[in-house]
């Protein structure tokens, strides 16, 4: 079964000079919590069969929990002790910072992280948050235990938490466990909602920003702009129009560049819908002596998707999307994610029994509205 709470902020509300303070402490929520140690919290969790994980994302914060239900009432006092009381031990800290600065490294060495860091700078600026992609070596030598229990504080507050169990259990018998462990929850600082991200400066032209990284073996080839919140009133018909453009291997974009041209092993696009609005991004792997002409053709494929698109397609993609759906609820997990969505994103509660429905209602002139708005070369 599985168990969690999801607190709706995270990396989006981390202070300038400190982006990435959101990831590291969740990552040090599982160095020690209540009375135990890493190794000992470790040692409990292993003991019972279970998982236990923090985890911090921009728009929200998580502990989850995934135990057999025979085990559930020992394993909710480890999850409280994460969620509430982790201890943020100095050592740990210290040993975390030096693999996120080795990672550093080894990011300065790697093409994809390089074009993917310079494209959130460029789309969003190097002051929003949406800019930085990871610490930087001075927010990481920068960091401490105090701005750890600071990001705690904030992120994880009953004020702006859910807490969900699915599994083989009914609510009489859960109730009670978790009344007793999370029933006097009260957080550590001023109940406060989570601010979304402010709007990025807008982007009024074309820019081409070139990163020169000797002996690369391709080019990486990153496109886009700033897109749309995920509460958009366009997105089943966006989903479905990036389908058709670069969301599935026989999508457009995979299809020219890496069958009809052989520039690359996969191209591909896609919305990261965020609370506030996140980037569009056309990426690609690309052989390198090929760089220009597979600019040349995500550019002719933008172009395409200004014009109707053939109904085969349109049918193809809207069933693509709708049959593969259920595949997101086969595990406790799968489910548990899936409602704490709806949560952090201000979803209608019947949102997955409309899903198909309204992906299936997507037509020809509601690809063609958000092309036009939405995918602007």
């Amino acid at each position: 079964m599985a168990a969690g709470v999801r607190a709706r902020a995270g990396g989006d509300g981390d202070p300038v000079g400190k982006y990435g303070v959101a990831s590291m402490m969740a990552s040090m929520m599982e160095e020690g919590a209540g009375d135990r140690d890493a190794l000992a919290l470790a040692d409990a969790v292993d003991f019972l069969g279970a998982t236990l994980e923090a985890a911090s994302g921009l728009d929200s914060s998580s502990v989850s929990l995934g135990v057999p239900v025979a085990r559930l009432a020992q394993a909710l006092p480890l999850m409280a002790d994460v969620l509430q009381r982790p201890t943020f031990p100095a050592t740990e800290l210290d040993r975390l910072r030096q693999q996120a600065l080795t990672g550093l490294l080894q990011v300065r060495d790697s093409a994809p992280a390089l074009a993917s860091r310079a494209f959130a700078r460029t789309v969003f600026g190097a002051t929003h948050r949406y800019g930085a992609i990871g610490s930087t070596r001075a927010t990481l030598e920068g960091l401490t235990t105090d701005d750890l229990r600071a990001a705690h504080a904030r992120v994880f507050h009953p004020a702006h938490s859910l807490l969900v169990v699915v599994g083989d259990v009914n609510a009489g018998d859960v109730l009670p466990l978790l009344e007793s462990h999370f029933g006097t929850w009260r957080g550590q600082s001023p109940a406060r909602a989570a601010p979304r991200a402010p709007a990025p400066p807008p982007v009024t032209r074309r820019e081409i920003v070139i990163v020169d990284k000797p002996g690369a073996a391709q080019s990486e080839v990153r496109i886009g702009h700033v897109g749309v919140a995920r509460d958009t009133p366009d997105y089943f018909a966006i989903t479905v129009a990036n389908t058709i453009l670069g969301g599935a291997f026989t999508s457009r974009l995979n299809q020219n560049l890496r069958e009809t041209h052989g520039y690359t092993y996969g191209a591909r696009s896609g919305f990261d819908m965020r609370r506030a609005p996140g980037p569009f991004v056309a990426a690609a792997p690309v052989q390198t002596d090929k760089t220009a002409e597979s600019v040349r053709e995500f550019f002719n494929e933008f172009a395409a998707m200004q014009k109707p698109v053939p109904a085969e397609e349109l049918a193809k993609a809207r069933n693509y999307l709708a049959f593969g759906y259920p595949g997101e609820f086969e595990t406790t997990g799968d489910v548990a994610a899936n409602l704490a969505a709806l949560f952090v994103y201000g979803l209608p509660d019947d949102y997955p029994a409309r899903f198909v429905g309204r992906t299936l209602a997507v037509a020809q002139a509601d690809v063609a509205a958000v092309a036009k708005r939405h995918l602007d070369a």
